[in-house]
């Protein structure tokens, strides 16, 4: 009876560390499949010391290690803060616009486009398709299929060859719907920004409202003058007049990108225009039979009452007044004859 008992014990410990052993490989390989394959549901990378998890509807949270939480220290503790849409306080370090969106980590810029997607993060450039998704980060393709992410290739820049899973890239959240900045409406179309150069933490800036939505489905926003006075900063010493020199060189590359990235962009639009046009195919067409066309086809079209360019009219003309000479000569010579016969014979009925 023992035995059987230890028997029975044994098979129910072998059972259950195959069970375990079998969900801790689930998970790791879904974790691999999400993150280090996939680039789950953000792309997430660096861009100046500050760490983007950018989703795929144009949406974006970032953390900054050097002025964030110890991650080795609260990872694990309840309700820990790590990330700006998850809680933590990032206001010092951020610039807001009167929409309220964060146009600026630092002197980090960031813009977006008509809709209110992140479009740039600094020098990364990111597209979208024509279902509102990513399909370009920097140098990376992202590829849907039915609308669902399947797979990518490239990689999004030097610094970010690839995706590296670390513990607190769970915490990444997506912002509130009350704070969310995408919007279905061009709203940001005739929206200009002005950005100020970081030298210091911004005191008492909070991000005090959102876009209002109207019922409508229209976004208006509020007068942001008085809190655009917080971040004027003056460079007090030498290490900030250094500061903006070396914001003022990149702001100016970083638009010479964007002038040239929508210059590009343009350019393809209508190159992709003129190529598809139905005039250009007419004529190609017209061109092509002009050439084609010999005098033997003319007199042949002309004769069957078929229309033709202009070309061909004019070798119809030249051929029929050809052919009208040709008549005349004829007739005149008929006339001729006749004439000389008659009279011959009128002198024969005389003699």
């Amino acid at each position: 009876m023992k035995r059987i008992i230890y028997l029975f014990a044994a098979l129910v410990a072998i059972s259950t560390t195959a069970f375990a052993n079998t969900n801790t490989t689930a998970e790791a390989e879904a974790s691999i499949n999400n993150y280090v394959k996939g680039y789950g549901n953000s792309f997430i990378f660096n861009e100046e010391g500050i760490e983007f998890s950018v989703f795929a509807d144009g949406q974006f949270d970032f953390y900054l290690p050097n002025y964030g939480p110890d991650v080795s220290v609260g990872i694990n503790t309840p309700g820990f803060s790590l990330s700006f849409n998850t809680g933590y306080d990032y206001n010092p370090y951020v610039q807001y616009d009167s929409y309220g969106a964060i146009i600026q980590i630092e002197n980090t810029p960031i813009y977006y486009d008509y809709y209110g997607r992140v479009n740039q993060i600094g020098n990364i450039l990111i597209n979208y398709n024509g279902f509102g998704r990513i399909s370009r980060v920097g140098g990376l393709n992202v590829y849907y299929r039915n609308n669902i992410y399947y797979g990518y290739d490239g990689f999004i820049n030097t610094y970010n060859r690839s995706y590296i899973y670390r513990p607190w890239h769970r915490f990444y959240a997506a912002p509130h719907a009350n704070f969310s900045i995408v919007h279905a409406n061009p709203y940001r179309q005739y929206y200009t920004v002005t950005r100020h150069i970081y030298y210091r933490p911004y005191t008492n800036n909070v991000r005090h409202y959102n876009i209002e939505r109207r019922s409508n489905g229209y976004v208006t926003r509020r007068s942001n003058s008085v809190r655009n006075n917080n971040y004027t900063q003056t460079p007090r010493n030498n290490s900030e007049r250094t500061i903006r020199t070396q914001v003022q060189r990149r702001n100016t590359t970083i638009a010479s990108t964007r002038a040239t990235r929508s210059t590009n962009n343009t350019t393809r639009s209508r190159s992709n225009t003129r190529t598809t046009s139905p005039r250009t195919r007419n004529t190609t067409t017209t061109r092509t039979n002009t050439r084609v066309v010999t005098p033997s086809r003319t007199q042949t079209q002309r004769s069957t009452n078929t229309t033709s360019n202009r070309n061909v009219t004019r070798n119809n003309t030249s051929v029929s007044n050809k052919t009208r000479t040709t008549k005349k000569s004829t007739t005149n010579t008929s006339r001729t004859s006749n004439q000389s016969s008659t009279r011959s014979t009128t002198r024969r009925s005389r003699g």
